[in-house]
């Protein structure tokens, strides 16, 4: 740098011989004469700088030109440092960009990682219910077990463990299996199915806020403790022992059938029991009866139908004294015990020489195709439909009471006696009518 500074002063000296004066200008003490305006005055301040002076005159003293120097000299380190802080900002701002790009990139990173993982907690849960559902107890128990350990969310944690608990309870109450004789088996609305079971007439009661309760009683009010720590539904009472049904004990998941024996010494209802498969199943299972006469159970159950709860099943199984029981290892025959498809039953019912089960077919017959008439018909039509329909009923009704008396009679039931809509096997289904509204009353 220092030979290049000198090749410039040479050359500024060449192109300007007559006005350019150098050191005898900066060192001489006497005035000299003002040079041309095109004159230019520089001094070598350092190996690589040259400082642009003010034109000397009579005024101008060597401290003067000092001064001016040391000015220029002081301005050109403010620039340095200036341009070093705004070089250190641009690299310390760089530096920011590129750590905040960083955190994006690992808190987007993050958040995948948990979706996926979330994903494959979603997926084991949904897979585990499945098994559950198709009686796969060993399968689905592995599932829940799998997405217990990886969720971090401790609602659903526990969710997922109670899921587990369930088939773990399944798959090791599932080894010894009675053989039960599923004697009808009927598809009923969700609304009023507990209307078609075998109990008094009038004995459901209607409720604000429920469907029903079932009582027997006179009164219209009744006061009720709000102790739900079974959460019980459809108790009902049978001699000295109670049937019910809950979620919140050990079970198959869903409602389960459970039953309760009295304690006559302390005076209150002892440890519930799980009535066990297939009784109780994966799905909602619930209002267990005893017909008076002992000889059947029924109960309803939502198993095999859709996830909307619109519709229930209800089972009528034959009770025998000593069930048999027989070990079942495949979850496929699980799921058909659990179907409780009706068994083939070939005794019959004495009924009267005048053809009860034939007019109640013919009556049945009549119904449906009124039925299909009166949603085609017009308006003017419709009265008359409806009257005909009326009295096939009432004919169906009658029909109905003298079969139930012939059945008490004989204590024989056959698959001709009642066919209704929906119904499969051999049982009298007959729709009782509800009881007085009666309101109840909560004590705190």
């Amino acid at each position: 740098m220092k030979g290049l500074a000198t090749k410039i002063l040479v050359m500024l000296a060449f192109a300007a011989p007559a006005a350019f004066s150098f050191s005898a200008a900066a060192q001489s003490q006497h005035p000299v004469k003002s040079p041309a305006r095109d004159s230019l005055w520089v001094r070598m301040v350092s190996d690589s700088t040259l400082i642009l002076l003010p034109e000397p005159d009579s005024a101008a003293s060597q401290s003067e030109l000092t001064a001016h120097e040391r000015a220029y000299l002081s301005m050109v380190d403010s620039i340095a440092l200036a341009r070093r802080i705004a070089d250190s900002l641009l690299m310390r701002q760089d530096s920011i960009l590129r750590a905040q790009q960083r955190a994006d990139s690992l808190r987007v990173a993050r958040q995948d990682s948990l979706n996926r993982l979330a994903a494959r907690v979603d997926e084991l849960v949904e897979k585990g219910n499945d098994y559950s559902d198709r009686y796969y107890f060993a399968k689905a128990y592995e599932s829940f077990l799998e997405a217990e350990k990886l969720c971090s969310d401790r609602e659903f944690k526990a969710i997922i463990a109670e899921r587990r608990r369930q088939a773990d309870y399944a798959r090791t109450h599932t080894q010894k299996v009675p053989d039960l004789n599923v004697v009808a088996r009927a598809l009923f609305s969700a609304d009023d199915f507990f209307l078609y079971y075998p109990l008094p007439d009038k004995s459901w009661r209607p409720v604000a806020g429920a469907p029903a309760v079932y009582y027997t009683g006179d009164e219209t009010e009744l006061h009720l403790s709000r102790d739900s720590s079974l959460d019980m539904y459809y108790p009902m009472v049978d001699g000295n022992r109670m049937y019910f049904a809950s979620k919140n004990l050990p079970g198959f998941g869903g409602l389960d059938l459970y039953y309760s024996d009295w304690d006559e010494r302390l005076g209150e209802w002892g440890e519930p029991h799980n009535m066990g498969f297939p009784y109780s199943s994966p799905f909602d299972d619930f209002l267990f009866v005893r017909t008076e006469d002992g000889q059947y159970s029924v109960f309803a159950s939502t198993r095999g139908l859709g996830p909307d709860g619109e519709d229930v099943h209800v089972y009528v199984v034959r009770n025998t004294e000593t069930p048999a029981y027989r070990a079942v290892a495949k979850p496929k025959d699980l799921a058909k015990i659990a179907e409780l498809a009706p068994v083939k039953d070939n005794r019959t019912i004495e009924s009267s020489a005048d053809g009860l089960q034939s007019r109640y077919q013919a009556a049945a017959d009549k119904e449906q195709e009124l039925r299909r008439k009166l949603d085609a018909v017009t308006p003017e039509e419709r009265p008359t439909i409806q009257a005909e329909l009326d009295a096939v009923l009432a004919e169906k009704a009658s029909l109905e009471e003298q079969i139930l008396s012939e059945r008490a009679a004989s204590r024989e039931i056959s698959e001709s006696d009642i066919v209704t809509a929906g119904v499969e096997g051999s049982f009298p289904f007959t729709k009782k009518s509800y009881g007085p509204r009666i309101t109840i009353i909560f004590d705190e």
